[in-house]
């Protein structure tokens, strides 16, 4: 929730978001934003990763180059937006926060219809079982929603010194908020793809034991990387994150 809403975007079309296209990549890294964020938080990643990498960041409806549209949050649409722009390339999925649980279930989406990622990264997020909002807040007032926000540590002093970026930004948020609080976990048989877990050690949102679930999401590979910092600890340790989800792709048998 750092990133404004208003915030420079990179290029790209209307559903997706490149700051620095390969030229001939081997597989694509499409990432999901956090809660009431856009693709624009992931401008700088291209830039820590190999060229044989590409980032697609998934631009939700109601934000930044999207911002005419109605924030809702549609899962088969966004699987079907996924499908048209993949190509033949392995896709592998990643989400921060409120965008970790639309990852999981984009996977299983896209698994059931034949298209399984090869990989999932699912960052500052418990296990999808755990997921309980402690508070309904999509439905407070701006006042009490910007009230709830700092208390989270998730609006920086730029932005609460522009309340009319933070104006634009409301409605994307409750639409994510609305989702996250009537979002229920299904047990499903597990995925067969690595997947690692992401966190930042002062992360008071997420218990080690809550991030340790999600190695039942999975047959195959499951990690934990910590690092210093609380729930955007990604600003911070970004070279690193990046490094270590380079380590992890490079492993895969694609």
């Amino acid at each position: 929730m750092n990133s404004p809403a208003a915030a420079q975007v990179p290029e790209g079309d209307h559903c997706f978001l490149t700051a620095h296209p390969r030229p001939d990549p081997q597989l694509t890294l499409y990432c999901l934003p956090h809660a009431g964020g856009g693709a624009s938080a992931y401008r700088d990643w291209s830039r820590g990763l190999p060229d044989w990498i590409t980032v697609a960041a998934v631009q939700l409806p109601g934000r930044e180059n999207r911002m005419r549209e109605r924030p809702d949050i549609d899962l088969d649409a966004i699987a079907a937006e996924i499908l048209a722009e993949q190509g033949d390339r392995p896709l592998v999925l990643f989400g921060h926060s409120n965008g970790a649980l639309l990852a999981f279930e984009l996977a299983h989406l896209l698994t059931e219809g034949g298209s399984s990622p090869v990989y999932l990264g699912v960052s500052g997020a418990p296990h999808p079982s755990l997921v309980v909002p402690r508070r309904a807040v999509s439905g407070l007032d701006d006042s009490a929603l910007l009230a709830w926000l700092v208390d989270q540590g998730g609006v920086s002093d730029d932005l609460l010194a522009r309340p009319e970026l933070l104006e634009l930004m409301f409605p994307a948020l409750r639409a994510d908020m609305a989702w996250l609080e009537a979002y229920r976990y299904r047990r499903r048989p597990p995925l067969d793809c690595p997947v690692s877990a992401f966190v930042g050690e002062e992360d008071r949102r997420v218990l080690a034991q809550e991030l340790a679930g999600w190695s039942e999401e999975t047959t195959g590979v499951f990690r934990q990387r910590h690092y210093s910092g609380g729930h955007f600890y990604l600003a911070e340790h970004l070279p690193a994150l990046l490094g270590d989800i380079a380590e992890d792709l490079s492993g895969l048998d694609f």
